[in-house]
């Protein structure tokens, strides 16, 4: 289902299944690719939308930049996982392979000789558990993989999740000080912006020492690795619908034109009224009233934003709805 508000100049929301739209509106050829793909999906995720956006987008149909930053950074998360996946993999040997592994180097795990090396310093972690070493390896390969959207605190092992929340705490910061030289009600909305991004990165910093511990302590992952694997599955799974939607955000600030100040409170307002708003069964009672100020005051700037009540609508757009709205009555 699609929720789209004000649409024509309306004052409700509808919601349009997703095959629907081509009846609606005319749609262009990246956004006929792009809900093609999603409607062949059985389950709609982030990380899955995400990847189906991509392939679309790194085709040239959505233009030249798009397609230029979604394989940017489709590159970029393919180089850290595969960095990660060393890196899970030797810091496992420091933590279970004792004394005799203590001065390996990651790079040596590329080689032959640095791999038997290996093999061989995690058989006394192996023969302890009363677990095969093969099965160690594929556990720890498996593991690499699941916790890749993470990674790890290291320089070039950081993996898109762990990337998002460091350029959440950058926005809150860039608005936070844009804000300064602002009048009232700018600052006030960007003051709003600012406080929910920083919100909404604690509790995805909660989440990520987590995961972090785990990493620190992959003797227990791997002892009781069916339960790890459901852990990560299902925390992996949360940071994605926790941070879903942020990036638009980020990237539309980001764009912002540098000498523009009436565009940039433009964008402000865009931003401030699609500001993702975190679940009630996420937050702690104390910041129940904190998030409900915010979705009041977005309700408020939507409004504004869309013109409601300006009496430009639509007729055409009306029409088509109403036709879709007694068709599925």
């Amino acid at each position: 289902m699609v929720n789209l508000p004000g649409l024509a100049g309306g004052l409700g929301t509808y919601e349009l299944p997703l095959d629907t739209l081509r009846e609606v509106f005319d749609l262009s050829v990246h956004d006929r690719m792009l809900f093609d793909r999603l409607l062949e999906l059985e389950t709609l995720r982030p990380n899955t939308v995400l990847e189906q956006a991509r392939a679309v987008a790194i085709t040239g149909v959505g233009g030249v930049e798009l397609a230029r930053v979604n394989n940017a950074r489709g590159q970029e998360e393919k180089s850290s996982r595969e960095l990660g996946q060393l890196a899970v993999l030797h810091q496992a040997l420091r933590q279970l392979g004792g004394a005799a592994v203590q001065d390996m180097k990651r790079e040596e795990l590329l080689t032959m000789e640095g791999q038997i090396r290996a093999r061989k310093a995690l058989n006394r972690f192996s023969s302890e558990h009363k677990v095969a070493n093969d099965t160690i390896i594929d556990s720890l390969g498996e593991w690499s993989k699941m916790s890749a959207p993470v990674g790890l605190a290291l320089d070039g092992c950081q993996g898109p999740l762990r990337v998002l929340v460091t350029d959440l705490k950058k926005f809150a910061s860039d608005v936070e000080e844009w804000a300064n030289s602002e009048q009232a009600d700018f600052r006030f909305m960007a003051g709003r912006i600012s406080s929910a991004t920083k919100a909404t990165c604690d509790h995805a910093m909660k989440l990520i020492s987590q995961v972090d511990g785990w990493n620190n302590e992959l003797g227990k992952v791997l002892t009781d690795w069916e339960r790890a694997k459901k852990d990560i599955a299902k925390m992996i799974d949360h940071l994605w619908w926790l941070l879903d939607g942020w990036q638009e955000l980020i990237d539309l600030w980001q764009k912002r034109p540098v000498n523009d100040r009436v565009r940039q409170r433009e964008i402000i307002e865009e931003v401030a009224s699609f500001t993702p708003v975190l679940p009630i069964e996420e937050i702690a009672v104390a910041e129940q009233q904190f998030w409900i100020d915010v979705r009041v005051n977005q309700m408020l700037w939507a409004g504004e934003l869309r013109k409601l009540g300006s009496g430009e609508i639509d007729a055409d757009m009306v029409d088509r709805l109403e036709r879709f709205r007694r068709q599925s009555a």
